[in-house]
């Protein structure tokens, strides 16, 4: 029983992170993007 309850708190708090880590990381990204972008147009 210990068990199981242990397996699927590791997947919910899984979850929860990729949750709030992969937005962040779309969000970093996008603002990389923008400023390779600008600083591309700038020259």
């Amino acid at each position: 029983m210990e068990q199981s309850v242990i397996i699927v708190g590791i997947f919910v708090g899984a979850g929860l992170l990729a949750y709030v880590i992969i937005p962040g990381l779309v969000l970093v990204w996008d603002r990389v993007l923008d400023h390779v972008a600008s600083t591309g147009k700038k020259r």
